[in-house]
């Protein structure tokens, strides 16, 4: 596998923890619920993508932080390991500008573009899906079902598909 191929699966990890780990607190009924969701979470995901011309599988373990505004607009920052075939294991950091949607029964969408800290991959079309516990500090996180398509694009031009599976916890931090 190449580094190239390497750093793509990593960027596409990092994207996957940027959608598991956002959400707040939604009330039911009418009203402004972006606004419910606002201030800083930690979480913990892992995610499994499969390299979608080779079919080759990629294992990441992530952890980190993400910041909601209130506004439909949230910054995470996360860390973790890549497993590659071969078991050959790569540390990786990214952080990502996300949007999500809140619906009134707490059920969520976010959706944004990872990218490594060191510029070099970039990871689009990463969407998550969730639940917020009735008290707003709980997110359960999981990826689409089915899986959507994930691209990696490295900073040398090389790009890679992905399909994705994953699932994680978060936790508001008061």
């Amino acid at each position: 596998m190449t580094g190239g191929t390497n750093r793509s699966i990593v960027t596409i990890t990092l994207g996957l923890v940027l959608l598991l780990t956002g959400v707040a607190r939604a009330e039911d009924g009418p009203g402004e619920l972006h606004s419910v969701l606002k201030g800083m979470f930690r979480f913990s995901a892992v995610k499994t993508c499969t390299e979608a011309v080779l079919g080759s599988m990629v294992h990441f373990y992530f952890s980190g932080a993400i910041v909601y505004d209130g506004n439909g607009s949230a910054k995470l920052t996360q860390q973790g390991t890549v497993v590659l075939p071969g078991s050959t294991a790569t540390s990786f950091e990214e952080s990502a500008q996300l949007t999500y949607v809140l619906k009134p029964n707490g059920s969520f969408v976010q959706q944004g573009t990872f990218i490594a800290v060191d510029h070099s991959y970039t990871v689009t079309g990463a969407r998550m899906i969730g639940q917020i516990d009735a008290q707003g500090s709980l997110l359960m996180l999981n990826g689409p079902i089915p899986a959507e398509q994930e691209t990696v694009t490295t900073s040398g031009g090389s790009v890679s598909q992905y399909l994705c599976g994953a699932s994680g916890t978060a936790v508001r931090i008061r």
